[in-house]
């Protein structure tokens, strides 16, 4: 009897896998009308539309005095005033130093009397001359010797001068470095003058960037005591020739500095314009696919089937990306969920295309 039970289960069981094999045999089965197998995938769109676009790089460089010069002193002497205070703004040819001038004052006087003894004995010469008493030599040597006189009377008048030191343009001053009293020469340097009207902004690209900034080119920098501000100017020089070391160009461009604000020696970031585009198309980095065929974007084509599209891409904005050829304006691609589509498959449309400035609007930038 309990072999008989057992062979009564052992076929039941059987049974029922039977049952459920054929179930899932069933269910495998392919559709018998012939239909290929097609899903339809779920996927965020936009519509391209033109918008402007610019290229725009951030570059250290530092700020300079358009001049700068330390005060010297022409000759030797012993500062006898000071005629500023510091850091105060001066204008050209005001004076700034007087050395002591007892001994150029007194070589003034004595070639001005030698000058004046020297017109005295020509005019006499000649009345002479003029009756036929001197001869033509005395009146040439009288002419001369008067010559020589008016010529110290100007060297002492340019050494006297001397003593007076006067700022070489419109400029702010530094700290002075001398004081009263001391004893100066030619090569001690007395105060430095910066001129602030406009600042020279002295940066450096390398050699890929040939050919695009020339002069004229529009620059905005900022800087760290002023974060929030932009300030303006404009490319003026670029080097004819690059550092064979860092392969690299100089430029400089100026910045207008009306109200002294801007110190030279300030370290700049220079945000420069490069590129400019009007009418640039600008998709999402998550549209761009690569692989190894090369990169390319799905575009809704007829009747909402993904179409496959190589594009050649530009420049990078902050997570987008500028599409040069392959797609045009009112083109429809897929924004997000790239890797669920393949040639041909139907697109669903998570969300209505949004508007252009869904895009990004503005005009957006690049940087480096």
């Amino acid at each position: 009897m309990r072999l008989e039970q057992g062979g009564e289960r052992g076929g039941s069981r059987a049974w029922a896998l039977g049952f459920l094999l054929g179930l899932a045999a069933c269910g495998s089965e392919a559709p018998t009308d012939g239909a290929p197998f097609s899903p339809v995938a779920t996927v965020e769109v936009a519509t391209l539309q033109p918008e402007p676009l610019r290229n725009v790089v951030e570059i250290p460089g530092q700020l300079e005095s358009e001049h700068t010069v330390w005060v010297r002193s022409e000759i030797e002497g012993i500062i006898g005033s000071i005629e500023f205070d510091e850091g105060q703004e001066v204008e050209a040819e005001q004076i700034l130093f007087r050395l002591r001038d007892d001994e150029q004052t007194a070589r003034l006087r004595e070639a001005e009397a030698e000058l004046a003894l020297a017109e005295e004995v020509h005019r006499r010469t000649q009345k002479l001359a003029n009756q036929n008493v001197s001869s033509a030599a005395q009146l040439d040597r009288a002419r001369a010797e008067r010559g020589i006189a008016r010529a110290r009377v100007e060297l002492a008048r340019v050494q006297l001068e001397r003593t007076r030191i006067p700022a070489p343009f419109t400029g702010v001053l530094g700290a002075r470095a001398v004081s009263i009293g001391e004893r100066v020469g030619e090569e001690t340097q007395l105060v430095q003058l910066d001129s602030l009207d406009r600042l020279q902004l002295v940066f450096s690209l390398p050699e890929v960037a040939v050919g695009i900034v020339q002069p004229g080119a529009p620059v905005r920098i900022r800087v760290a005591p002023y974060p929030e501000e932009r300030f303006d100017g404009e490319v003026f020089f670029v080097s004819p020739t690059l550092d064979p070391l860092g392969r690299r160009m100089v430029l400089k461009a100026w910045i207008p500095n009306p109200d002294g604000r801007l110190r030279p020696g300030l370290f700049a970031t220079i945000e420069a314009e490069i590129e400019r585009r009007e009418d640039a198309l600008i998709v999402p980095e998550t549209a761009v696919v690569h692989d190894v065929d090369g990169i390319y974007v799905w575009r809704v084509g007829d009747d909402d089937a993904a179409e496959r599209v190589p594009v050649v891409v530009g420049l990078h904005v902050d997570g987008r990306v500028e599409v040069r050829e392959g797609l045009q304006a009112g083109d429809e691609i897929v924004t997000a969920g790239t890797h669920k589509l393949q040639e041909g498959a139907a697109i669903e449309r998570a969300t209505p295309p949004p508007p252009a400035h869904a895009m990004g609007g503005g005009e957006p930038e690049t940087g480096s």
